[in-house]
Formats: C-alpha cells, structure tokens, sequence
C-alpha cells in the first residue's frame, strides 16, 4: 500500500516537473518573436485615438496654414495667442495658476519672444513698420533673462506656496519657450528680405509676398511632423522595444528609427525638388549647396525627437498627462509645439550661420554672438 502511494507521488510530482519545464520553455521563446518585425494588432481605443488625432490635425493646419501664408502682423497675432496657452500651461505644471503669476510670467517669455523687435524700434525709434525688419537676426538677451530672474524670484516673497523650485523650473523652461517662439518669428519673417518681397500688405496674396516667404517655416513643421507622425504610426505598427519607459513608455527604438528615416527622406526629396522647380526653401538651399539641405534634413528629426523627450520628461516629473486639453486627442498647445521648438531653434542657429558666413566661407562670430 505505502508503494503505491509513494508511486502515486512520484507520478505527480513528475507530472508537475515536466509541466513546469513546457511553461519555462514557452516562457523563454517568447522574447525571441519579440525582435522580429511584425504587426501590432490594433485596439478600438487604439483606433478611435489615431483618428481623433488626425482630424485635430486637419483642422489644426487649417488654422495655421493661413496664418502663415498672409504673414505680417496676422502671423505676429496667431503666435502670440500660441504664447499665451503655453504659458498658461507650463504654469500649470507647478500648479501656479494666479492671474498675477500668468502676467508676470507671460511678460517674461513675451520679452524674450518680441526681443528682435524691442531692440530694434529702442535703436531706430518708436515707428512701427512691416514686421519683417525686425525679425533679421536672433538674439537671447542677458538682460532680460535678468529682468525675468528678478520678477519670477520676487514671487517667492509674495507667495508663501512659491518656492525657490518653482522659481528655477519656471525660468528655464521661459527662456527655452521664449526663444522658441522667437525662432518661430524669425523663421517665417526672416526670408521676406532675401526673395525680394515688395511692399504690399499681408493681406494681397502674390507668390512673392505669402508662398516663397511661408517655405521655410512650413517646411520645418512639416518636416517635424513627419518625425513625429513616422514614429508614431511605425511605433504603433511595429513598435517591440521601448526606448526609455521612465520618461515615455509608449516610444520605441523601432518607432525612433522610422521617424527618422521617413522624415530625412520625404523632407530632404521636398527641398530638393522645390529647388528643381526654382522654389527653394531659402535662395541658400538651391541645387549648388545641396548638402545644406540634407544637413537641415537630418538635424530637424533628431533636435524634434529630442524636443519630445525634453517636454516628456517635463510631464513625468511633475505626473502630468498633457500640458493642457485645448486640442482634442493631442493634448495642449506644448503638447504640440515640444519637438516644433527644438526644431526651430536649430534650424533658427543654422540658418542664420549659413547667412553669418563672409567671403572667407568662415562664420562671422561677432555677428553671431551678440
């Protein structure tokens, strides 16, 4: 009797064992599967997300393609009501959100953003003119960072809840956001000298006053669209291994590259082929100085994946979701502008390199740097 017993055991035991090893052995094949390229199965939440972002999207170019096109003081207003959201937003993060605070925050980043044009009327006088002149250079003056230091510092005396953190984190990202937005001036006001624009209003729409003007800043977003939109369809189709789950868990190293590639070759086949056509971004980026363009193609995606990171790394921190909710299926308006930001000041420094060099082929560091 005690033989069978012990029989018995030994059976279930090793029925057990050999269970355990078939389960270890599933267990192991799994993460090979993982590395081969296959499709994700897409959920209904999934898709109902995807399509919400594309409308939002479209209806988001709608508004800004416009804008941009007719330029002058109509773009000038456009970007400025972008400013204030992102202000609004960015205060949010530290829940600082008094009308007080907003003011004295949104003077700081507008002074950073309007600096090119302050200077110039404090120079040349008070006349107001056509806002391209004043948008010819790029500046990130000490001074004012100064100012803002002694405004958002002086706070802490104010608010008891408004400490020496708050303070640091808002000037960083003010002087980051600031410039941003003054790159994202320069880039679209900055070319109207160079194709010759003529003096007619923002309002009289000719080729040579709204579409050759309008090419470099949307072929930037453009460009930093398809970084973003690349990963992210590639990411959700064929995304296996994560990049850095501590700061956004849903990107992937396959979605990375895809953004990348994508965006290096339908943005740089773009410019070329508009120089073909005797429409280049910039009279710069024509057929002779080829090079530029793949230079500007391929420092676009890799300053705008890093953009993303940035800001993302900005919403963990402070265990945020979005920035804010005022575009549906995208978040706020820093949801939106983190890689264009990153995109734009590199292309802004680059740009104006390129326009900084003297007959040497050398870079005219004085002008540079001031």
């Amino acid at each position: 009797m005690t033989k069978k017993v012990n029989q018995t055991q030994t059976q279930d035991v090793s029925k057990k064992e050999t269970k355990q090893r078939q389960t270890n052995t599933k267990t192991q094949e799994v993460p090979t599967h993982q590395h081969h390229l296959s499709k994700n199965e897409l959920s209904k939440s999934a898709k109902s997300s995807m399509l919400t972002r594309i409308i939002s999207a479209i209806v988001g170019l709608a508004i800004l393609v416009p804008s941009v096109f007719l330029g002058d003081w109509i773009y000038f207003a456009f970007i400025t009501i972008a400013l204030g959201f992102a202000c609004w937003e960015i205060l949010g993060c530290a829940n600082k959100r008094t009308w007080l605070i907003f003011v004295v925050y949104f003077i700081f980043i507008a002074m950073i953003a309007y600096w090119p044009m302050f200077r110039q009327l404090l120079i040349n006088g008070f006349t107001l003119g056509k806002i391209d002149n004043y948008y010819q250079s790029i500046y990130l003056s000490v001074i004012i960072i100064l100012i803002g230091v002694f405004l958002l510092f002086g706070l802490t005396v104010i608010y008891k809840d408004f400490t020496v953190l708050d303070a640091c984190f808002l000037i960083a990202m003010g002087i980051l956001i600031g410039f941003g937005f003054q790159c994202l001036f320069f880039l679209r006001y900055f070319p109207n000298v160079y194709f010759g624009t003529g003096t007619e209003g923002s309002l009289v729409f000719t080729v040579d006053n709204t579409i050759k003007p309008s090419l470099l800043i949307i072929f930037i977003i453009v460009t930093t669209f398809l970084t973003d939109t690349g990963a992210y369809f590639v990411g959700v189709f064929f995304g296996k291994n994560k990049m850095n789950e501590r700061i956004s868990p849903k990107k992937t190293w396959e979605g990375f590259v895809g953004g990348i590639v994508i965006s290096f070759l339908v943005s740089s086949g773009i410019a070329l082929a508009f120089a073909a056509g005797g429409y280049p971004i910039l009279p710069i980026f024509d057929l002779q100085h080829w090079y530029y363009i793949l230079i500007i193609c391929i420092l676009i995606p890799l300053f705008a994946t890093l953009g993303d990171f940035v800001f993302s790394s900005v919403k963990r921190y402070w265990g945020i979701k979005d920035y804010g909710k005022l575009i549906p299926g995208h978040g706020g308006v820093l949801d939106r502008l983190d890689s264009i930001f990153f995109s734009v000041i590199i292309s802004s420094i680059f740009v104006f390199m390129l326009y900084s060099l003297n007959d040497a082929g050398a870079v005219n560091w004085a002008q540079f740097l001031v």
